[in-house]
Formats: C-alpha cells, structure tokens, sequence
C-alpha cells in the first residue's frame, strides 16, 4: 500500500495547540500503559469521559498516525503524518471536537505515488465533505463559514463504554 501523505497548518495560540499535544501525550502513554488516562485539560473538550471519548474517536487499537509541531513565530500548529499512515477516520472528527473554533478547515492528502492527485477533506461544524476537486475547495469553505447557526450538530461521541479487551 502506497504512503498516504497529510499536512496542514492551523492558526492558533500556544494554548490551544496544546489540546493536539495532550492527545498525543495520552496515546503515546496508553502504548505502554493500557490503563493511561487523558491528561484534566481534555475534559473541558471531552467530558468526564474523555479517555473514552478519544479512544472511541480514534477508533483504539487502531492508530492515529499524525504528529504536530507548534511554530510560535507564526503561530501555526503543523500537522502531518507518520510515516504515510493518517488514521484518515479519525483525524477530521479529532478536528472536530479539538477546534471547532477553528472551522471550517480544509486539508489534502495524497499518496506517494500520485502526488499530484490530491482528496480534500473540509471540516465544518455541521459536516465534513470529501472532494477531489480543489478548485472548489475555497467555495465550499466559504459556503460553510455562511452557514447559519454557529453550534455544532455533529454528535460523534460514544454512547456505551468500549468493550474490553482480552
């Protein structure tokens, strides 16, 4: 299977970049530690449960693929992928719930072999589109910054505890 490469650049403050890192933070513990618990700061995304929350998100054991940088000279918070393996299901959807104040957001991905042929995926508050037309990209942005009604009516949270493992 050819590579899959994802790259995108958030504006944003210290502190917000922070809540990337913290989910980072928590799936690097649970590799060694299967009883790990996000860090407090993620509650006031998640909710008291916020390790289930995540692990349902990212759709545990499988992995998130994507590491972050922060650039506190532009401030951009730089996402991309491990080794050409984005957990393409769970990133717009961690998106989602990370920073809804950041959206919509647009990103590209593409493969290693046909970098030129790139899908987009947007992220609003009220859905995430799939396209391979990027000269649409910036229209279906701004229709969904038009959009009426600034809460979210995306509800993608677990609703029952995630089984146990063996």
């Amino acid at each position: 299977m050819s590579a899959i490469h994802l790259a995108l650049d958030i504006p944003c403050t210290r502190d917000e970049a922070a809540r990337l890192f913290a989910v980072l933070i928590f799936l690097a513990q649970l590799e060694t530690d299967p009883d790990a618990k996000p860090g407090p700061e993620l509650d006031a995304t998640f909710g008291a449960n916020a390790r289930e929350a995540l692990l349902g998100i990212i759709g545990h054991p499988v992995p998130l693929g994507i590491d972050c940088r922060y650039d506190p000279v532009t401030d951009l918070l730089l996402v991309t992928d491990i080794e050409g393996r984005p957990n393409l299901a769970a990133v717009p959807v961690l998106l989602l719930w990370l920073y809804p104040d950041k959206l919509p957001l647009a990103y590209a991905v593409h493969t290693a072999e046909h970098p030129e042929h790139k899908v987009w995926t947007l992220i609003g508050l009220n859905r995430i589109e799939i396209t391979e037309d990027a000269a649409s990209v910036e229209t279906r942005l701004a229709a969904l910054r038009s959009e009426p009604g600034a809460t979210r009516r995306i509800d993608l949270l677990p609703t029952k505890p995630l089984p146990k493992g063996d």
